[in-house]
C-alpha cells in the first residue's frame, strides 16, 4: 500500500509549543498479535505504549513472558485487572481493578508502571481520582481528534483510532463524550475523513507544522481482524518522513509535569479540570 503526505498549508495557532513535535503510539488489550505490532514498531524505530490488562474475558491476553518481551523495547501501561468497564463497577470494586491491576502487572515486569488507560474509554471524575490514588502519573482516554497537551493529565486524548467509521458516527461519538474540541478538529483539521490512515496523516501534517502530538491508537487484534497490517506498516513507515520525536505515552506524561514545573508524583496534584463524563 502506498500513502502520500497531505498537501502543506500555512501554519496556524496551537496550544502546544511549535518546537514540540511528538509522535506516539498506543496499543490496547495485550492480545498476542501485539508481538507482530512490536516487530513493525522496531522496524521503523518507533516508541509505543502497550496497555495490557492482567486478564480479559473478551479475548486472549499475552503470557507473562510475552509481556516481558514487549517490555524490553516499549512501555507497558496499566489497563486494569480484568478489563472491566469501570463506570459499571462499585467504588471498591473499581478501586481494586485499578490498584490490583497495577500491582499484578508490576509483579510481572519487576518494575513500576506509570501510565494507565481506561477500558473502553469509560471513566468519570471518581475513577480518574482512583487512578491517581493508585499511583499512575496520567491516563489515556478514547477521546479522539486531539493533538495537544491536555489540561488534566487523567483525560489524555488521541489523534486517531485505527478503525474506520462514517463521519456521522465520529461526530456522534465526540458529542456523547462532550469532546467538543475533538468534534471541531474532526471537521476542520481532519476534514471529516472516514479512513483512519487518512485521518492520521492529517494529524502528522498538523503537528509537523504547528507542534503538538500525533497520537495513533489501535488494537492489534482489530488490525488483524480487518486485514490491515499492510496499511499499518505503510502509516508507520510514513511517520519517518516527518521531523517528529518518537516518544512513549509515559514520556509525554512526564513532559506534562515538566511543562508545569510540577513534581512527577500523581499524589502531588489535584484533578484540575471539570468532571470527566462517562
Amino acid at each position: 500500500m502506498t500513502l502520500e503526505r497531505p498537501a502543506q498549508h500555512s501554519p496556524g495557532g496551537g496550544a502546544a509549543s511549535a518546537s514540540e513535535k511528538y509522535v506516539t503510539v498506543s496499543v490496547d488489550d495485550g492480545h498476542p498479535t501485539d508481538l507482530r505490532t512490536l516487530e513493525l514498531l522496531q522496524e521503523h524505530n518507533l516508541k509505543a505504549t502497550f496497555y495490557i490488562p492482567c486478564a480479559n474475558s473478551e479475548r486472549a491476553v499475552m503470557t507473562p513472558s510475552q509481556i516481558r518481551e514487549i517490555d524490553k523495547y516499549c512501555e507497558i501501561g496499566g489497563h486494569t485487572l480484568n478489563h472491566l468497564r469501570l463506570t459499571k463497577l462499585g467504588v471498591e470494586e473499581g478501586r481494586r481493578e485499578i490498584s490490583d491491576g497495577k500491582k499484578s502487572m508490576e509483579d510481572t515486569l519487576g518494575h513500576e508502571i506509570i501510565s494507565f488507560c481506561y477500558p473502553g474509554g469509560k471513566f468519570n471524575q471518581r475513577i480518574a481520582g482512583q487512578v491517581a490514588e493508585a499511583g499512575f502519573l496520567a491516563a489515556r482516554t478514547c477521546m479522539f481528534f486531539l493533538n495537544d497537551f491536555p489540561t488534566d493529565p487523567y483525560r489524555w486524548g488521541v489523534s486517531t483510532y485505527a478503525n474506520t467509521y462514517p463521519p456521522y458516527v465520529q461526530v456522534r461519538h465526540a458529542l456523547l463524550e462532550f469532546n467538543f474540541e475533538g468534534c471541531y478538529n474532526y471537521l476542520t483539521t481532519f476534514k471529516a475523513r472516514s479512513k483512519w490512515a487518512a485521518q492520521f496523516l492529517c494529524a502528522l501534517d498538523r503537528v509537523s507544522r504547528q507542534g503538538g502530538i500525533a497520537h495513533l491508537y489501535f488494537h492489534s487484534w482489530e488490525i488483524d481482524q480487518h486485514g490491515e497490517w499492510d496499511e499499518l506498516k505503510a502509516v508507520l513507515k510514513l511517520i519517518s518522513e516527518y521531523s517528529l520525536t518518537s516518544v512513549s505515552n509515559g514520556d509525554l506524561f512526564h513532559r506534562w509535569y515538566e511543562k508545569r514545573g510540577l513534581p512527577k508524583d500523581a499524589h502531588s496534584i489535584e484533578l484540575i479540570s471539570s468532571p470527566p463524563r462517562a
